[in-house]
Formats: C-alpha cells, structure tokens, sequence
C-alpha cells in the first residue's frame, strides 16, 4: 500500500516538473543548447582539420607547429598520457598525421590504446586500408564486432607460424605496429616487416625481455620515446626523413611537459 502511495507521488511530481518545464520553455533552451554544441564541433574539427593540413604541409615552415600539434593530440588522445598500455599512442597519431595520403596500415596485436585511436584516424577519416590482427579470438571480437568494414579487416591468428603470413596480402604497408603475442615472435616479425614498411612503431621497447636487438640491427633510422615509462621505438628502413618529422613531433611533446600518469 505503502509502495503505491509512492509511486503516485513520484508521477503527480513529474508530470508538475514537465508542466513547468514545457511553460517556462526549459526544453526549448536545452534543445538550443544541443545546437550550440553540435555548431561548436563543427568549429572544432574545422580547426582539427586546419591544423592536420597544417602539420602534413607546412613542416618545416610552421612556425606554429606546436600549437598545432597540441590541438591534434587533445582532439584524438586523452589526458593524462598513459604510461603503460597506451604510451605507443602518440607515436601512431604521428605517424598517421604524417602519411595521412600514404598506404594501409597493418597493426600485429590489437587494443583499446591503438585499434580505437587508428580506426578513427586511418579508416574513418583518411579512409585508409588497416588490418588489425590477433592471437585471442575473444579479444579481437571486442573490436571487429563494431569496427570490421571492407577497409578495416580483422584476422585471428590461430598459431604462431600464421604470423609468416600476416601482411602479405600488400605489397607494402605504410605503418606497421609490432605489440603482438607471442612475445618471443616480434623479432622475427620486426625483422620481416623491415622491408615492406615505411614506418614501424615497436612497444615495450625499455625491457630486454622481447630481445629486440637483432631485429633493431635492420633498421638504420630509430628514435625512441622515453617520456612515457613504457618506452616505443620509432623505425625505418629507408625513409630517413618521415621518420625524422615524427621524431620532431614526439619531441615537442617532451618540451611541451604534456601531462601525464605517473608511475606508481
């Protein structure tokens, strides 16, 4: 009995609050209030879009570049920087920004940090061919179910000696990030991929336990990104000044002191 004098009043008190709502026009300022919103988005990636033409274009002109640069990463990467898991970020946004009328790109080892921060960048908005690819099944379904189109193709990789085969459906790849499972496969992998990529973003490169160095010894060009605990190393095999304009943007992140998550 108690419970149905409850539920009435609950009613009469919200049928009164949409009476005076509707009388005093509050939907009608909130619904202006949408407008405003979606207007200044509009604004906003007006500006995202000025300053990644600026950034490909205008490299060594820009005296603005780290303005730019700035506005780029707030619009696609969250603060504080992640240092863990998602410290290769940065690394992909650049080199993305950088190639954005280059070739598809292939990413060994799916996650939140790259296949969401890639699928936005490369597929929805340069249109661009990615294939993203993994060991666990259940993982990769995480992602293909909202994600899967005819440019960005997903493949489980049942066993380890599948990875021989991944990436030869191109004949070369603009990006390639190496963070997949089996941990003791990425060498070999980094050292395949040496010749069929522009650019090839390496994670977890501040531990020895991948040993990474012979596959390193294909890559005359590297820098790497030390800001963030989880080191990534930045490679190429020949092209020397892409990966130099990806150094200078990952450079001023250090100069700019971006905020980010210490570590515990």
């Amino acid at each position: 009995m108690r419970a149905s004098v409850w539920f009435i009043c609950i009613g009469v008190v919200l049928v009164t609050l949409f009476i005076y709502a509707e009388k005093h026009h509050i939907i009608d300022i909130f619904n202006k209030s949408l407008t405003s919103i979606a207007i200044t988005n509009e604004t906003v990636n007006e500006d995202i879009q000025f300053s990644l033409h600026s950034i490909k274009n205008s490299f060594k002109q820009n005296n603005e570049l780290s303005i730019h640069w700035l506005r780029v990463i707030k619009h696609y990467i969250r603060f504080p920087l992640d240092n863990a898991y998602g410290s290769h970020q940065l690394l992909l946004l650049a080199a993305s920004v950088l190639t954005s009328d280059g070739g598809p790109v292939m990413e060994l080892g799916c996650g939140y940090f790259s296949t969401i921060l890639l699928h936005q960048i490369v597929v929805a908005e340069q249109k661009r061919y990615l294939l993203s690819t993994d060991t666990d099944p259940e993982w990769l379904s995480k992602f293909e179910a909202n994600m899967s189109s005819s440019l960005h193709e997903f493949r489980h990789v049942k066993e380890a000696s599948e990875w021989d085969h991944i990436g030869t459906n191109r004949r070369r790849w603009s990006i390639t990030l190496v963070d997949h499972k089996p941990g003791n496969r990425r060498t070999a992998d980094l050292i395949r991929v040496a010749n069929i990529s522009d650019i090839v973003i390496l994670h977890d490169t501040e531990t020895p336990v991948y040993k990474y160095e012979a596959g390193l010894a294909q890559y005359p060009y590297q820098y790497r990104y030390t800001y963030l605990s989880t080191n990534t190393d930045v490679l190429s095999k020949y092209n020397r000044t892409l990966l130099s304009n990806i150094r200078r943007l990952l450079e001023l992140t250090i100069e700019m002191k971006l905020p980010k998550v210490e570590p515990a």
